[in-house]
């Protein structure tokens, strides 16, 4: 939202205020007066206990916040951290907090655009940056901003399926920051950071896709097995031939293979000349017993 679409929602509040200014013009000028002499008077008479900090008329504004002054309900001055004199008849303080404020947001179900059922719970984090619009501009701007949240949260879960929600959760925690910044602007609010903590679905839900997960990780496993047993399939062929060609080789890969045999267990050993055929040499020990 542009400097053109916040001047448009502005405008309609400010057309009221003038119009109203215009029909009244100065009101109750002469009872206003007499009330702020009031005042002063009363200052003047509460000397010593001011000085004591005693008297009604002093307020202190603690560090980090400011005080907005309303001079009979309209808007007079601000006041900075301190302590600082006011007219107990005619003017009130409202003091606005301008540090960052971490707003815990209540958990939210929603639904996402596959159909399913999801608990969000999220912080946002935001911080006053114009006391006089935070006081006049909105009512309870943390209620409202709270319950702006909550709406915002609904309605962009609801535009992403379950596995975008996990897998984009950065891209939409600085979606939901954009659209709610942009709406409490006009309101003197500045949001900062919107992040969610946890994403909770039904234990139902959680047994289902614990199954579906399970289930293509078999699938993945036995395709990785098929493929390893055609590639071993393929090199064995290809040893297979080259040791056809080669009758040298398949005799120490035979000697290799019974060096295996003998070094595992009990097991007996025959040991066979070069030349000599397995059958000549069970007959060989056969004569031998």
């Amino acid at each position: 939202m542009g400097d053109e679409g916040r001047a448009l929602l502005a405008s309609p509040m400010q057309d009221s205020m003038v119009q109203a200014q215009l029909q009244s013009g100065g009101g109750a000028y002469l009872e206003n007066s007499g009330t702020v002499a009031l005042g002063v008077c009363y200052e003047c008479a509460c000397c010593c206990c001011a000085t004591l900090g005693l008297s009604a008329n002093l307020v202190t504004v603690d560090q980090g916040c400011v005080g907005v002054v309303t001079s009979f309900g309209k808007y007079h001055r601000t006041l900075p951290p301190g302590r600082h004199r006011f007219n107990v008849m005619s003017e009130k303080v409202f003091s606005v907090n301008l540090k960052v404020v971490c707003l815990d947001v209540e958990k939210q179900a929603a639904m996402t655009k596959d159909n399913l059922t999801v608990t969000i719970d999220a912080v946002c984090y935001y911080q006053v940056f114009d006391a006089e619009k935070a006081v006049f501009g909105v009512e309870n701007y943390t209620y409202a901003l709270s319950n702006l949240t909550q709406i915002t949260m609904r309605t962009i879960f609801g535009e992403h399926t379950l596995s975008e929600i996990f897998a984009d959760r950065m891209k939409i925690n600085a979606r939901l920051k954009t659209l709610i910044d942009e709406a409490t602007h006009p309101w003197g609010i500045k949001v900062i950071r919107v992040e969610m903590k946890t994403v909770e679905i039904d234990p139902a839900m959680q047994r289902a896709l614990a199954a579906k997960a399970e289930a293509q990780q078999d699938a993945e496993a036995k395709l990785i097995q098929a493929h390893s047993q055609r590639d071993a399939a393929g090199v064995l062929a290809e040893a297979a031939e080259r040791m056809s060609q080669h009758p040298g080789a398949l005799k120490l890969q035979w000697m290799e293979t019974l060096r295996i045999i003998s070094t595992q267990g009990k097991n007996t050993t025959i040991i066979v000349p070069d030349g000599m055929g397995g059958g000549e040499a069970l007959a060989f020990r056969a004569a031998g017993r």
